[in-house]
């Protein structure tokens, strides 16, 4: 029998999970510009910056990207990062400098300003909102007449195998193991999917910018237990909670096709990232 998705629960386990593994997240991954995290200059870079923005930075987590548009923003700027996890936000307001900042515990599918932006962001963030549409257009009410709105998502699977690599093998031997309709990490890794997506919430002239970098997680060792305390740590007791053989089962399969990624003893992966931009139009 499937599990229906409860998108009420989801939100509350990732909250929970995010406010224990963002520490690990920041100094790990996001203030090293690991990997995808390559992306954070190239987004700011695509938001355009002015001393004198308005800034909101959806889903800021640890504040790697309000960190870099802070250097772009003068006295007469103003930056608000938010997040659902406190202790992200903990590490953002230590980590940004910028006096005309602030960052708030606020829920991106109910924004409550009143005020507009005149640039919104959001690494990482819009896949795994459960009604996107909605947080969409509240961004759009949200911005200025010609405010420009900038995302950063995964790509498609077969793009970032860091993630779908033991994903699928969970998924082999426990295909049950998520509800049907949960956000994935891939859910916009199409370009198309991403471009229809902010088209339909009425933002223009939205284009796709496609990045690849690559991730070097050491040995395959070192990758399993670096996504297991990470990435998986939410489903992590319940994976375990199948017993030993299921989990080396896993294991197994992931080492396979793994293997491929090899060179002299660690691996290598290729890493996709897509950054839309659209435009409210004024």
């Amino acid at each position: 029998m499937k599990t229906i998705f409860d998108p009420i629960l989801y939100k509350k386990t990732t909250k929970a999970n995010w406010n224990v593994v963002a520490p690990e997240y920041h100094f790990n991954w996001a203030a090293k510009q690991a990997g995808p995290f390559r992306s954070t200059k190239e987004l700011v870079k695509l938001a355009d910056i002015k001393p004198d923005d308005k800034v909101l930075d959806i889903a800021c987590g640890t504040g790697v990207v309000s960190k870099e548009i802070s250097q772009f923003l003068g006295n007469d700027g103003h930056l608000v990062g938010i997040d659902i996890s406190r202790t992200a936000l903990g590490i953002s307001r230590k980590t940004i400098v910028l006096p005309n900042s602030n960052f708030f515990e606020m829920d991106a599918e109910n924004l409550g300003f009143h005020f507009k932006f005149d640039k919104v962001t959001c690494q990482y963030g819009i896949m795994f909102f459960p009604n996107v549409a909605k947080v969409l257009k509240s961004i759009k009410k949200s911005l200025e007449p010609h405010g420009r709105f900038v995302a950063a998502v995964h790509g498609l699977p077969e793009n970032v195998p860091y993630f779908s690599i033991i994903m699928n093998s969970i998924l082999k031997y426990i295909p049950d193991i998520r509800p049907e309709g949960t956000p994935t990490v891939h859910r916009f890794g199409n370009p198309e999917d991403l471009k229809s997506e902010l088209s339909q919430a009425g933002f223009h002239a939205v284009s796709i910018a496609r990045h690849d970098f690559r991730y070097e997680p050491g040995t395959f060792e070192e990758y399993w237990d670096d996504y297991m305390h990470s990435t998986a740590n939410s489903i992590r007791a319940k994976l375990e909670g199948y017993g030993s053989d299921i989990m080396n089962n896993i294991k197994k399969e992931s080492q396979k096709l793994a293997a491929r990624y090899e060179l002299h003893g660690n691996l290598v992966f290729p890493w996709t990232v897509l950054i839309a931009t659209g435009c409210n139009k004024g």
